[in-house]
């Protein structure tokens, strides 16, 4: 007698293609929809350049955000880092530096300088956090919500709560600049992409960041530098929270201590919609970059559409949930 068995086949919609691109065809999709409900308005040149402008700040720190997440943490002072090296940044300038409050606290360094320090300083923001993760066994959560809390104090001790207006002109100079159309602050951010994406698919250093996200125990006993990953993770993350900082300066042209209030939980959001997982060692820079353009264009649409508000927050966080409910339903382990 001959016995057929049947064989359990995973269905097409939760096979592999379709899993490590599920972003990329909701986007797809989403764009269409989104152009057919905007009269092609949505797909306009100068739109689609508005929308990867405004891309550009959230998505270096969405880049930062997800090695971090990848590797097993979470960074919540990523944003008050930006603001605090764009504040540094901005009292470059001459004019500006005329509005700090405590201008003894804040000298005039030129603009390139300071553009140095400040990023390096956030590179050192970052370190700092790994070592309280990695030397003082601090949740990841807690030490970089006490950074997050420092950094606010010295972004108002810096302005004394004013915003700071006209940096150096290079900052304008550099986000009117435009290249087929498209921002200089674009192209930075495409460039950094490619590059990080690179590193963590191609380096060991990318292998020992999914290996930390997957298992610590398990990258420790195979010989990965445990507590030197994580404190280099966080150290890239502050660095690109500095770049985040350089980039918003460029886009605004000002700064204040509160500039960066709604960008945090937009950079996780995007980061989880891309298919990063909270838990780590799962999903790409691809999917993550993917998913900060799924927010951008989502916010666009609805500012065309003219949607209230407080209406868009609420389509916002629906949406949201139903991204991340499609990658979680497409996870052959969920």
């Amino acid at each position: 007698m001959n016995t057929i068995v049947h064989q359990a086949r995973t269905p097409w919609w939760r096979g592999a293609w379709v899993r490590k691109n599920a972003i990329v065809l909701i986007f797809a999709l989403f764009v269409v929809f989104g152009t057919a409900m905007s009269a092609g308005r949505l797909i306009e040149p100068t739109n689609i350049s508005n929308i990867l402008f405004q891309s550009a700040v959230i998505g270096v720190l969405a880049l930062g955000e997800a090695l971090v997440m990848l590797a097993g943490g979470i960074d919540l002072s990523i944003v008050a880092l930006m603001v605090v090296t764009a504040i540094f940044m901005g009292g470059a300038g001459s004019e500006a530096q005329q509005q700090m409050s405590m201008s003894n606290a804040l000298p005039y360094l030129g603009f390139l300088p300071a553009i140095a320090v400040a990023i390096l300083g956030a590179a050192a923001a970052g370190f700092i956090n790994g070592l309280m993760v990695v030397v003082l066994r601090i949740p990841a959560f807690i030490a970089t919500l006490v950074m997050a809390l420092v950094l606010a104090g010295l972004s108002m001790l810096f302005t004394g709560g004013a915003p700071i207006y006209n940096p150096d002109p290079f900052f304008a100079n550099l986000g009117a600049v435009r290249m087929l159309t498209l921002p200089a602050p674009v192209y930075i951010l495409v460039c950094v992409t490619i590059f990080v994406g690179f590193v963590l698919a191609r380096s060991r250093f990318g292998v020992m960041l999914y290996a930390l996200g997957g298992n610590r125990r398990a990258a420790r006993l195979s010989g990965i530098p445990v507590e030197r990953a994580t404190i280099g993770v966080y150290t890239i993350a502050g660095l690109l929270a500095g770049l985040g900082g350089f980039l918003f300066l460029a886009r605004t042209g000002s700064v204040s201590p509160t500039s960066g209030d709604n960008f945090l939980l937009g950079t996780i959001a995007a980061v989880v919609v891309g298919g990063v997982s909270l838990a780590g060692g799962k999903g790409t820079i691809r999917n993550a970059f993917f998913g900060v353009l799924f927010l951008a264009t989502l916010s666009n649409l609805l500012n065309i559409l003219l949607i209230s508000p407080h209406i868009q927050d609420a389509i916002s966080g629906v949406v949201i949930i139903v991204a991340i409910a499609i990658n979680v339903r497409l996870d052959p382990d969920a």
